[in-house]
């Protein structure tokens, strides 16, 4: 199916292969034929919105236990990286909130194609966050930080 509408909106805007946009974003579950980039958009966003309320739960680590814990894995100049991290993502998830209003078959392939030119590096960022977040649960939970979570 996706052969048949992708392959001619990748010809004409240049767009990335769609195996690659699968592989990252799931796309084989999109049934949007007449909006196919749309659809492809907004499972971008999705994903996006997945790290963004991880990262937000961090910045701002007001949730509970386990976002205090993993707000305190990271030191001052990591929580700047974060921060310009989180910003190019919520630009993206943004900008693709914007696209919503637009019904513009152009600007769907443009936010694609400039997204895909930022997701390697995003994505090996976001990554290397969560890693030092999931990590942070091998470790044992001091009696400090507990007493230092609940004042």
């Amino acid at each position: 199916m996706e052969d048949n509408i992708y392959e001619p909106l990748q010809k004409k805007y240049s767009l990335p292969d769609f195996s690659l946009l699968d592989s990252e974003f799931d796309l084989y579950t999109l049934e949007y034929e007449c909006y196919f980039l749309r659809g492809i958009r907004r499972k971008i966003a999705e994903k996006l919105e997945s790290a963004i309320k991880m990262f937000d739960q961090v910045l701002h680590p007001e949730a509970g236990f386990a976002a205090y814990r993993e707000a305190n894995t990271f030191n001052e100049a990591d929580r700047e990286n974060l921060l310009n991290l989180y910003r190019r993502l919520m630009y993206f998830h943004r900008l693709s909130t914007e696209l919503d209003f637009t019904n513009s078959e152009s600007a769907d392939a443009k936010f694609i194609n400039e997204f895909m030119k930022e997701w390697p590096n995003l994505k090996k960022s976001i990554l290397s966050f969560v890693v030092r977040m999931k990590d942070s649960w091998q470790k044992d939970i001091s009696k400090k930080e507990v007493v230092g979570y609940l004042g």
